[in-house]
């Protein structure tokens, strides 16, 4: 036993002298996946971007071509889309980071059950298809549904309101879809406050929505920049809630991606315009944190740039 042993110690310490304690070697596997099915797969669009079309569809192999990319730039309806997905993103965005937040709060601060109620409401909602949970307001937004059913009920407007096929109802079940991810960032950062400062806050005479704007939402900045991200990102690039909830006037990048590749079978333009898009979106990312890293409270943007 005692030679079997030894040895097996001796291959150890030779493991850690040639490599060492580094930690990072139990990412190589994530990184590895990462640049497969991440990184490989905007390879291939990058490349798909550059292919010649043909008059039949699809794509001529083994060309090079910017053509693609000249049209794109040059075509005011595309551009227009652009905008408007960039738009319908920032507005998903603000709405989501402002009841993310309550949320968020609103769990933190509440204890036993409440507390497991609230989140396991966030955390089954991830469970579920995201194109389930658009179908689902499609009976509730409708002009006989159950929204304009309260309203019209209660006396709030004299007959049924158009959300249905509007850029509101696209923006609710966006805002539906994208919440859980900045609950659930919001409230991992908030778990680490310690609540006596806004105790102390409101000691020295800070009233309750003072001690929060002041102590809570600078401390929660962090949550709400990495849900914000997810948020934005998935927003400007959606297809599911603009096709269901929306009408041709909501229409985004993917779904004119989805018109060349499904319709047209001009594939290369369909992928330049997805590549414009992931370009726009990365920039604007990185601009938002780069403003929010120089303007905002130190270490907020640590791991992002």
């Amino acid at each position: 036993m005692g030679q079997p042993r030894s040895r097996l110690q001796a291959g150890l310490s030779l493991a850690r002298d040639r490599f060492g304690n580094r930690a990072g070697l139990l990412v190589l596997p994530i990184v590895a996946f990462e640049l497969v099915v991440f990184v490989g797969a905007l390879l291939y669009l990058l490349r798909m971007s550059f292919y010649a079309p043909t008059p039949n569809g699809l794509y001529q192999p083994g060309t090079w071509t910017l053509n693609n990319y000249a049209q794109l730039v040059t075509d005011s309806y595309l551009q227009g889309r652009l905008l408007f997905s960039l738009q319908l993103g920032a507005v998903v965005t603000a709405i989501t980071l402002v009841v993310g937040f309550v949320y968020a709060y609103a769990a933190w601060r509440a204890g036993g059950r409440f507390r497991a109620v609230l989140l396991g409401a966030v955390l089954v909602e991830l469970l579920i298809s995201i194109v389930i949970k658009v179908y689902a307001w499609v009976p509730l937004l409708s002009p006989n549904g159950t929204v304009n059913s309260l309203l019209v009920g209660r006396g709030l407007v004299a007959e049924p309101v158009a959300l249905l096929g509007t850029e509101v109802g696209v923006v609710i079940g966006l805002v539906y879809s994208m919440l859980p991810y900045v609950v659930l960032a919001v409230y991992a950062v908030l778990t680490s406050l310690d609540w006596s400062l806004v105790e102390a806050a409101r000691d020295l005479g800070a009233s309750r929505p003072r001690s929060i704007l002041e102590i809570v939402v600078p401390q929660a900045i962090p949550g709400l920049l990495a849900g914000g991200i997810t948020a934005f990102s998935w927003s400007t690039v959606a297809f599911a809630a603009p096709s269901i909830l929306g009408s041709p006037s909501e229409r985004t990048v993917a779904s004119e991606a989805s018109r060349f590749v499904n319709t047209t079978f001009d594939w290369p333009r369909a992928a330049a315009l997805g590549v414009e898009a992931v370009i726009v979106v990365v920039l604007v990312v990185a601009v938002t944190v780069a403003l929010v890293g120089r303007f905002g409270p130190a270490d907020t943007t640590e791991g992002l740039l």
